[in-house]
């Protein structure tokens, strides 16, 4: 007797044998042997709490199931029932956006923010050292956003996500990267680069901005003379 290997697998193991209840046969994952024991009957504890509610199988060409088989032995093949290979589960991931990632595409706005904020309140203190070393902090509070970025998107099951390498190029360099990765997993994942594209222009327009308020007001000024 054998069963179509094809549509069904029943793992090698020790089942009720379908000819005789006394006993048990092997099954060597493709047919009854001859090779039999006595089998013991297993009387299942009061409300079968921890056992499986599932029938016995009559069809002579299968292994029968044992309605009595615990739950957590129902994957062992050694002296226990056992009816079908351990299923398995596959996971997905789903996340694109991190609160890591939202910081870099926004860093044109909140950077250009910060460093207004020290000219005006340093003044002429404001060195070319310090200038200096604003970009570097920036930079390195960037790369440390990447590599965060990156830790949450392995945690969250993603198995391919840009290296934080591409911060040497620019933050929008990277976002390229990441959406190309991420994209390819979860179909979306462009929105912070595409955000990070519309901050960049934030500079620009406050130079531009700064620059005609300060014409208009000097020449008001002049105007009045």
């Amino acid at each position: 007797m054998s069963i179509d290997t094809a549509n069904t697998v029943i793992i090698a193991g020790w089942y009720p044998d379908p000819t005789d209840d006394t006993q048990a046969r092997w099954w060597d994952g493709s047919q009854w042997t001859t090779t039999t024991r006595p089998r013991h009957p297993v009387t299942p504890p009061q409300g079968n709490r921890y056992f499986s509610p599932v029938p016995i199988r009559t069809d002579a060409t299968l292994p029968p199931i044992d309605p009595y088989r615990p739950m957590n032995r129902r994957y062992d093949t050694q002296g226990h029932v056992s009816m079908a290979a351990k299923p398995t589960m596959q996971f997905q991931p789903t996340r694109a956006y991190t609160g890591a990632v939202w910081a870099i595409a926004t860093m044109p706005l909140w950077a250009t923010i910060l460093v207004l904020g020290l000219m005006i309140t340093l003044g002429d203190l404001y060195s070319t050292f310090l200038i200096a070393l604003t970009s570097v902090v920036l930079f390195a509070f960037a790369v440390a956003l990447a590599v965060h970025d990156r830790h949450v998107l392995h945690n969250s099951l993603h198995t391919s996500t840009a290296t934080p390498w591409w911060m040497l190029l620019s933050p929008t360099v990277y976002l390229v990267a990441r959406g190309v990765h991420v994209s390819r997993t979860v179909g979306h994942g462009w929105a912070p680069l595409v955000v990070n594209i519309l901050c960049s222009f934030v500079p620009t327009i406050a130079v531009l901005a700064f620059s005609s308020i300060y014409y208009a007001f000097f020449a008001a000024l002049m105007g009045a003379n």
